[in-house]
């Protein structure tokens, strides 16, 4: 007959044993959750507002959440300045897809054991975070102290911007029909090139593209869907928190337009980024002085901060 401390005791040994065992048990799904957030992760980063998917399912695009409808994903921001990405789930098998801050989500994807950062990739690893010059500095990063814990700069006006173009288009007179310029210009590929992981010259493409429509055959209303593509190419591309609160202004294109009424004009950079440090989620960060810190034919000048 065992006494109460004994009893106790056997009581305790039980319970660690459990618990070793319900240890063990998580263990055996932590890393590849760990493992499988990373590849999700992986995977949005190739996706873009518009991309093509299967009905039920969900995605990371841009740090926004987005949702298969209609075939195509549909894109909404997440509260707060956070960013969508996968995690891993923590008692069971699995991941799940939320919004979060970079950092938090790097760091739980690590305690799991996985190594390779947020995507899996080394290649993908934010490298040490280049030094800008000086001259950059002195520019106090616009209003970035009121956006230090910001992880995106919202752009609340891109459906605007979209609607704007098509409401010319289908007014214009011209082949509407012909490569759809009035949706294909203006929510799908309008709005993805002013997102943050697009290439530095999608912009100016789509551009180009509107410019070239608004010269077409049959077109009515030329000069406005001209000056609609004039301040397109000039409207800000989004800016991300790409880890350690760096969110860092966006590369220039660093070709000329095909159409000459785009002569000299950039993208505009959202208040808040850091002047002298250029990147994004798909650009390995440099600092001002590199060819993609200054528009097209103008030449970086490290000691001034300033493009000439």
């Amino acid at each position: 007959m065992f006494s109460a401390s004994a009893l106790l005791f056997h009581i305790s040994l039980a319970a660690l044993l459990v618990s070793a065992k319900a240890i063990d048990k998580r263990a055996e799904f932590s890393l590849s959750n760990g493992q499988a957030a990373q590849a999700l992760n992986a995977k949005f980063a190739t996706l873009a507002a518009g991309s093509p998917c299967d009905a039920g399912e969900n995605a990371c695009i841009d740090g926004q959440f987005s949702q298969c409808v209609n075939g195509v994903f549909v894109s909404t921001g997440c509260a707060g300045g956070l960013s969508c990405v996968a995690l891993p789930l923590v008692n069971s098998a699995g991941t799940s897809i939320t919004c979060d801050t970079i950092d938090d989500a790097t760091t739980r994807i690590a305690n799991t054991g996985a190594t390779g950062g947020l995507t899996g990739s080394a290649s993908k690893k934010r490298q040490a975070t280049p030094t800008a010059p000086p001259a950059c500095a002195a520019k106090t990063k616009r209003s970035f102290a009121d956006l230090i814990f910001t992880k995106r700069i919202a752009q609340q006006d891109l459906p605007a911007v979209a609607q704007s173009w098509q409401t010319l288009c289908e007014a214009s007179g011209g082949d509407i029909v012909t490569n759809t310029p009035c949706v294909t210009l203006a929510g799908v590929n309008g709005i993805n090139a002013l997102l943050a992981n697009s290439d530095p010259c999608a912009q100016q493409d789509n551009a180009d593209a509107m410019v070239t429509f608004a010269k077409s055959a049959g077109i009515t209303n030329k000069d406005a869907l001209i000056a609609n593509a004039v301040a397109y190419r000039q409207h800000p591309r989004n800016a991300l928190d790409i880890g350690g609160g760096l969110i860092p202004s966006t590369p220039f294109c660093q070709k000329a337009p095909q159409n000459a009424e785009l002569n000299g004009l950039v993208n505009g950079q959202l208040d808040g980024v850091n002047p002298g440090i250029f990147g994004g989620p798909k650009f390995t960060p440099v600092a001002f002085g590199d060819p993609v810190s200054c528009p097209f034919g103008k030449t970086p000048d490290v000691s001034t901060c300033t493009c000439n």
